[in-house]
């Protein structure tokens, strides 16, 4: 029998630790299980995939691919980690996230991974940061984000694969009002100051809502032609702070601070392009990644366009963004928006598609918010009449994004991962519908 408390507690009979409500056994998971049953191969540590999601604090994506590694149960790893079953598969579907230190030790004991994986363990949500550039410690409640204090500072938006690690000014304040579908921010001296700064900066409402702080984000400056900084400001209730909110700030910032940064070589570079029709050698020119995606993004774009007429009324595209990121371009690059005018079906009701290979890995390792930004970029390319099919089958992860027409005649343009260096051909033949030729 377990040794008994007087809180009414029990212990394991072999080391004495405190069992879990949820476990009827007499040892805890460790004593059950001995070490060796809990330890993953060493292999899966250097993963890149599961190294990017312990450095991002992503717990829930480490514990999936860890039980995919082990063949573990999720009931296997609430015993390990001595917790109840609901938990872990509360963790895995983003509905809870682990902000306590002390439970980022057990998890992290309990899974076994290596201390130098860790670095320095977070105090709060990573993707969201006080005015001393620290991690915020106000409680992230349901949303997953930790409330901006109140007052100047600044939102630490994280680096991903192409884009940088950027910082927006924001003033963080209460709001006066919370009527209809908007909220109000009476005029005051800070705020009628910040609007008048001539840089990107944000403004954020806070509204406490049954009990919840919710906070809600608009740019700074002065909206309408009429508007003055001393004007009050009306923030809509749909720019809540939340991941889709979220991972558009991240998108459109990385990519500006990237594209400003670059500002004359590139203008050179495109100009080039218009000049001379073939693919720039961004590489060479020591652009950032994200001018690199606009360059080769823009000559894919031209070659497809350029043989317009030989897709015929209904191409099937097959196209290689697979994270948030890539597909980000879709949204906020002028010259994606003109292509899907001009590639829509010309007829209501057309069979025209595209296709995607979205690996499960490739999910796994990618935030909520940059996951928000593929799902809009399919929308987009839907709301222009435009069918869309997703696959997780890896075989098809490195197949050329090509465009074929019903008359098998395929135009091949690749730019996503191709470092810098679009590939673009249109051969001659025939191939089987719905495959690139080879």
């Amino acid at each position: 029998m377990p040794t008994m408390v007087d809180s009414g507690q029990r212990r394991c009979t072999r080391c004495g630790a405190l069992l879990s409500r949820f476990n009827a056994g007499t040892r805890c998971a460790s004593c059950q299980d001995g070490p060796a049953a809990r330890r993953a191969d060493p292999a899966f540590w250097r993963d890149p995939t599961v190294r990017r999601a312990v450095a991002a604090w992503e717990l829930g994506t480490v514990v999936k691919l860890f039980r995919k590694h082990t063949g573990l149960s999720q009931a296997g790893v609430a015993r390990i980690v001595n917790i109840d079953q609901a938990e872990v598969s509360r963790l895995e579907r983003g509905l809870k996230q682990i902000r306590d230190r002390r439970q980022f030790v057990q998890w992290t004991d309990a899974l076994g991974v290596p201390e130098e994986l860790l670095g320095l363990l977070p105090t709060a949500d990573p993707h969201i940061s006080d005015s001393a550039g620290r991690p915020g410690v106000a409680d992230a409640g349901a949303r997953g984000y930790a409330a901006l204090p109140e007052g100047p500072g600044q939102l630490l938006l994280p680096a991903g694969r192409s884009v940088s690690t950027t910082a927006i000014p924001v003033l963080t304040l209460p709001a006066a009002s919370f009527l209809g579908d908007s909220l109000r921010l009476d005029s005051r001296p800070e705020l009628d100051a910040w609007r008048t700064m001539p840089m990107r900066a944000l403004l954020v409402a806070n509204r406490t809502v049954d009990g919840a702080v919710r906070q809600f984000v608009t740019d700074a400056r002065p909206s309408g032609v009429r508007a003055t900084a001393s004007d009050p400001v009306d923030i809509p209730a749909a720019y809540e702070l939340d991941d889709l909110t979220y991972g558009i700030l991240w998108a459109v910032s990385g990519f500006e601070a990237a594209l400003l940064g670059d500002d004359q070589p590139l203008h050179t570079s495109l100009a080039s392009l218009t000049a001379s029709p073939g693919p720039p050698l961004a590489s060479d020119l020591g652009l950032t990644e994200v001018s690199r995606m606009l360059i080769g993004s823009e000559t894919a774009a031209r070659y497809i366009l350029g043989h317009r007429d030989d897709l015929g009324d209904a191409p099937v595209f097959w196209t290689r963004e697979q994270r948030g990121e890539e597909a980000a371009t879709w949204l906020f690059f002028r010259h994606k928006y003109q292509y899907l005018e001009r590639m829509a079906p010309r007829r209501p009701g057309g069979t025209s598609g595209r296709g995607f290979c979205v690996p499960e890995a490739a999910v796994a390792s990618s935030p909520a918010y940059e996951r928000v930004l593929m799902f809009l970029a399919i929308a987009l390319m839907e709301s222009f009449g435009i069918r869309t099919w997703v696959t997780d089958d890896g075989g098809f992860a490195h197949t050329d994004g090509f465009a074929l027409s019903h008359g098998r005649r395929a135009v091949i343009a690749s730019w996503v991962r191709t470092e810098g260096r679009p590939i673009s051909r249109s051969p001659r033949g025939r191939a089987p519908y719905g495959r690139s030729p080879t």
